[in-house]
């Protein structure tokens, strides 16, 4: 079931430890603060065994640098909670990819992320590479 929130929703992947989350537009810290509680509630019986977050990030406006601070304390309380990746799909958009790549340099959190064009490409890398 997808849980929506202005310009956020949030779905867990079926059969798998894996939330996806997508953008479009612009977005707001009340949204991103209603996406971290929802991804958390969605993965929390998973903190133990981990799991998996993917960032549909292809139709958002890039994000202020409020925002981005917004994101940096999403992404440490994803990996506190047992996130142990994070994929990212950009699109074509070098600037979202750069803006991405930055929060989660600035989270200090060491966790392992992919970049990628499309979620199916970010879905076929955690299942190859990553394990999820």
């Amino acid at each position: 079931m997808v849980k929506k929130n202005g310009a956020q929703s949030v779905q867990v992947i079926s059969g798998r430890k894996i939330v996806l989350s997508a953008g479009v537009g612009a977005t707001n810290i009340d949204e991103l603060k209603w996406l971290t509680q929802t991804v958390l509630a969605e993965a929390a019986l998973w903190k133990l065994s981990g799991w998996a977050y993917i960032a549909d990030c292809s139709q958002m406006d890039p994000v202020s640098p409020a925002e981005g601070g917004e994101l940096v304390t999403m992404t440490k309380k994803f990996v506190e909670a047992g996130c142990k990746a994070f994929g990212f799909a950009e699109g074509n958009s070098i600037m979202l990819k750069v803006q991405a790549k930055k929060n989660t340099e600035r989270s200090e959190t060491g966790v392992i992320e992919g970049h990628f064009a499309t979620v199916e490409e970010v879905l076929e890398w955690l299942d190859k590479d990553v394990g999820f």
